[in-house]
């Protein structure tokens, strides 16, 4: 399995099982002046981490993957989908945050999109046993450093991507992935155009912090 970082909450997942593949692409960003999504992805999945579509640019997208954007279980080319969403938060709201639990290649993987407050304990019970763990760490329309490094510490992955930091020349106002790093305080980091990955690689002891380039 590979895991490619786009910009803000955008990420590719690459996958294999067998004879079938399959690409995940999350959160499709609009297109700034120095950020642009690439013209070249075209996956079978869109998950989307919130139930209100217009946040995102599906216009981005090539092809017509199969949109997730509500919580359910879904299971496509082999890759595991299940759509998390507590009822008891945001009562009222008809369009809600929806995180991800994926299980890719008997990896678990946990997608927490743009998620700004911490998790409720229905969604840290759901999200047990979690191998790589992809969460914002900017603030402003996110969870900040702080907040994420305390959710690392109630779902104990083994890896961790950082998403949603600051860039060059974007509009966001975001902080950095250094100051995310400082407030783990220890930091076992790797820096990567990507996270390539299999179950008997994933460490045993330590986190392991995948800082990935923008691909």
């Amino acid at each position: 399995m590979q895991i490619f970082w786009h910009g803000y909450s955008t990420t590719r997942i690459e996958a294999k099982s067998g004879d079938k593949e399959a690409t995940i692409l999350t959160d499709p960003f609009a297109n700034e002046a120095s950020l642009r999504m690439p013209r070249t992805v075209e996956p079978d999945v869109l998950l989307l981490s919130h139930q209100d579509q217009k946040r995102f640019s599906l216009e981005n997208v090539l092809g017509k993957p199969f949109i997730v954007s509500n919580p359910g279980e879904y299971e496509i080319k082999d890759v595991f989908i299940q759509g998390i969403q507590d009822k008891a938060v945001d009562v009222g709201e008809k369009a809600r945050p929806v995180i991800y639990r994926l299980t890719v290649e008997g990896i678990n993987i946990a997608f927490l999109g743009q998620l700004k407050r911490k998790l409720t304990d229905f969604e840290v019970e759901e999200l047990d046993e979690i191998d790589v763990l992809l969460l914002p760490v900017g603030g402003s329309e996110v969870m900040d450093s702080k907040l994420a490094s305390e959710t690392i510490s109630v779902i104990e992955p083994r890896i961790v991507v950082p998403l949603h930091y600051d860039l060059p020349g974007i509009k966001a106002k975001l902080t950095s992935v250094d100051v995310f790093c400082k407030a783990l305080g220890v930091c076992k980091r790797q820096d990567a155009n990507k996270l390539k990955i299999s179950k008997k690689d994933l460490p045993a002891e330590d986190v392991l912090v995948m800082v990935l380039e923008r691909a």
